[in-house]
């Protein structure tokens, strides 16, 4: 629904531009175009760009001023391109390719790929932080190449934005001639340094981010558990008996929860499937099963249908107790009560074990669904039945504690959203401009190799022409469906 609505508002946005855009030049056709000649703006078909030359003489300056210095760093970052990352992301590309559509083949190591989109896999709250997190990595990655050409005295004719629906894209024009007539060294260096600066920006973002709480430790308290800050519109959890904002949560199934990331892995091992220690006491004082039992679509009920607190318990402890009871038999307990001293459980790796007098119970449910016993400081437990998952994308928390109240209205999780952004968009635009895809700077990396090659071969210009074409139409051909296929996965498949 998100993603649908997001689509109807830019859709909506690009009608009105176009409608005023066609309006004006109609009626206001020479005063019109010349605002758009002096502003440097440029109105399309879902798309709209701004150029301007206003930063080119300091672009030149910095470049000329850090001369030794940015030589050397984007001789590494040409290095690094061509002999470790531009290897490493063709691997990606087939191994993915390999596991995606060779179903023999299962190769577990390889990251994961997906399409990224705000409303669909992102919250359409973090749509601003997703705008300027692209706009960031797209602005450094141009910054690299007009930097570099710079540097070999090619003329930088101006820089600018482009918008493509919602995507900006920053972009630099360079002097054709001038870039052509360089060493294919020095064309390298210019070709490598967006990704470059792309991969150097996400590992400084990645490094930011998991420095976070010791840079923030003295005015944030961490290691104290999660606080509940938000929800998402479709939230299970927000209702009277589930969260309020505020609450701090300590545990997921007996799991600890400190920070951040013990919130994650805790909802990765709540699908495990577990029991619960009750002593036979409670057993035998609260047991509401019916006279007989019912089976339906393999989920054993044995509490009464308008019982909506209570559930079906199977016990569940090996034969070889003394006091155990034979597994297949049932209760009907209420897990609140169960749990509210203290949660105590028993899983199939210990054998579904518990002390003398007490029995393992565990909930009579289908397999796509979970009993999650959530814990709160100075408050009942939050008992949600359901999935895992609906917890981590649904409830938005926060690791960080203000030692004052001073600092409350900023939180440095929005910090680390950003940057775990930036890292994300930082690798993808750096991933595609580095394969040899049509109009990337794969695109002329590839063709600069060949030339190198054919030079070093003594081959003519008919070796580099037609191997550039053919590696650029094998790359464009394998990247743009897989493009789609993420897409439309995430889109129609993942939601």
């Amino acid at each position: 629904m998100a993603f649908t609505v997001l689509c109807s508002f830019v859709l909506a946005f690009y009608v009105v531009i176009w409608f005023f855009n066609s309006l004006f030049k109609s009626c206001m056709h020479y005063p019109y175009y010349a605002f758009l000649e002096g502003t440097g703006l440029k109105i399309g078909v879902f798309n709209f760009s701004w150029t301007t030359t206003a930063f080119n003489r300091s672009l030149y300056r910095w470049s000329k001023n850090l001369t030794r210095l940015l030589r050397k760093w984007f001789t590494c970052g040409y290095l690094f391109t061509v002999w470790l990352f531009l290897p490493f992301s063709l691997w990606i590309l087939l191994t993915f390719i390999f596991e995606h559509f060779y179903e023999t083949i299962q190769i577990n190591s390889m990251p994961e790929i997906r399409g990224v989109l705000p409303g669909v896999n992102i919250p359409t709250s973090d749509f601003w932080v997703y705008l300027l997190a692209i706009g960031m990595s797209s602005i450094f990655h141009e910054l690299g190449h007009a930097l570099a050409a710079a540097q070999e005295d090619v003329q930088l004719i101006a820089v600018g934005v482009y918008v493509f629906t919602i995507i900006p894209i920053a972009f630099v024009q360079l002097n054709t001639e001038h870039l052509n007539s360089l060493a294919i060294t020095k064309r390298l260096r210019i070709y490598c340094a967006g990704v470059w600066h792309n991969v150097v920006m996400a590992f400084m973002a990645m490094l930011l981010f998991f420095s976070a709480p010791i840079l923030f430790n003295i005015a944030y308290q961490t290691d104290v558990g999660v606080k509940v800050v938000d929800f998402t519109e479709d939230s299970p959890l927000k209702e009277a008996r589930g969260f309020n904002v505020g609450d701090v949560v300590t545990s997921i199934n007996g799991c600890d929860i400190k920070n951040a990331n013990d919130w994650s892995y805790c909802l990765h091992i709540a699908h495990d499937r577990y029991g619960i220690c009750t002593s036979a006491e409670f057993i035998a004082q609260n047991d509401e099963i019916m006279m007989e039992t019912v089976k339906e679509n393999d989920v054993v009920e044995c509490c009464r249908k308008d019982n909506l607190y209570s559930f079906c318990f199977e016990y569940m402890e090996p034969k070889v107790v003394i006091d155990s009871v034979l597994p297949g038999q049932y209760s009907c307990l209420k897990p609140r009560d169960m749990v509210k001293n203290k949660l105590a459980k028993c899983t199939e790796s210990n054998g579904y074990s518990c002390p003398r007098s007490m029995h393992c119970l565990k909930p009579s449910l289908n397999n796509h669904t979970y009993l999650i016993i959530i814990e709160r400081k100075d408050d009942n437990a939050v008992l949600y039945l359901g999935l895992p998952h609906d917890l981590y994308e649904t409830v938005i928390i926060d690791q960080y504690f203000p030692r004052i109240s001073l600092m409350s209205f900023f939180s440095p999780s929005h910090l680390e959203k950003l940057l775990r952004y930036i890292f994300i968009f930082s690798m993808g635009i750096a991933f595609l401009n580095v394969v040899p895809c049509y109009g990337t700077d794969g695109h002329h990396i590839a063709k600069s190799l060949i030339q190198t090659l054919a030079k070093y071969l003594n081959k003519n210009g008919d070796f580099v022409t037609f191997f550039t074409v053919f590696t650029v139409v094998v790359g464009t051909g394998v990247t743009i469906p897989i493009l789609i296929y993420l897409f439309y996965k995430e889109i129609f498949v993942g939601n």
